[in-house]
């Protein structure tokens, strides 16, 4: 066989082999989606069962992120305490993991669990709104919105994911900022270890149905399945645990893919 003539054996043989291969990743990718429309069917009927609507495309096939680690960062707080009271604020350490910044505007608190507050005349009601957009944006939150009590907030963004239950709040007296509440979170986590395995949408959407038939929680349609984050504290240890947020027509609930508990917010 002359060297032309084994040229396109061989050119035959790839081709075949990518042939074969495409092949199999097409078996796989039906696999998949009919792996996907039995659990949509199975999870559909089983809120019907229990008087409620599964919506279309409510089940997301999204992969929850890794959970990870966080270590306080002083350096951090020392620039939240000078993006909140002005850059000549002083420092003291109060003992027990709790730094004080004090300036003319007002003082701020920072534990070690990453939450802290300021109180003060913070900025004038000329100033509030850039104040508390300048401050959201500096440490990674959204917005600022309007809050229902009429100041504001911001919801912590970390890698894209919202961090539902890390959000800081600013007060307002006669459109003045007075107090700041919140937590500070290092833009750099590691991965936790071990990792835990973590519950898909569908499995989150399982443990919700459960939770409202022992507490007879009142919501008729589910809209959504999102990924987020849940912000966990203890002591001076801080951790994120991927979390879905389920959409009803009443309120949004969120499930630990960790541990699959429920919290309704």
């Amino acid at each position: 066989m002359d060297r032309y003539q084994l040229k396109n054996v061989i050119i035959i043989i790839l081709l075949l082999v990518n042939l074969f291969l495409m092949g199999m990743v097409g078996v796989r990718v039906r696999s998949e989606q009919e792996a996907r429309r039995r659990t949509a069917e199975e999870l559909g009927a089983l809120f019907s069962a229990d008087g409620m609507t599964l919506e279309e495309g409510a089940i997301s096939w999204d992969a929850p992120p890794a959970s990870l680690s966080l270590s306080r960062d002083t350096a951090l707080e020392e620039q939240a305490a000078a993006q909140l009271l002005g850059s000549a604020a002083s420092a003291a350490d109060q003992g027990g993991g709790l730094y004080q910044y004090a300036s003319e505007s007002g003082e701020a608190l920072f534990g070690s669990n990453g939450s802290f507050e300021a109180s003060g005349t913070l900025a004038g009601p000329e100033d509030a709104e850039d104040y508390c957009r300048q401050f959201c944006r500096a440490f990674g939150f959204s917005g600022p919105e309007e809050s229902p009590d009429g100041g504001w907030q911001g919801v912590r963004l970390y890698e894209g994911l919202p961090v539902y239950n890390c959000v800081v709040t600013f007060a307002l007296e006669d459109g003045a900022v007075t107090s700041v509440r919140g937590a500070l979170l290092p833009s750099a986590g590691t991965p936790a270890d071990p990792q835990p395995v973590l519950l898909s949408a569908a499995g989150a959407l399982n443990a919700f149905q459960q939770m409202r038939r022992e507490s007879v929680a009142v919501a008729s349609s589910v809209a959504e399945t999102r990924l987020c984050y849940e912000l966990v504290s203890s002591g001076a240890s801080m951790s994120l645990v991927p979390a879905w947020q389920i959409v009803t027509d009443t309120t949004n609930y969120y499930v630990n893919c960790s541990t699959g508990s429920v919290t309704s917010g």
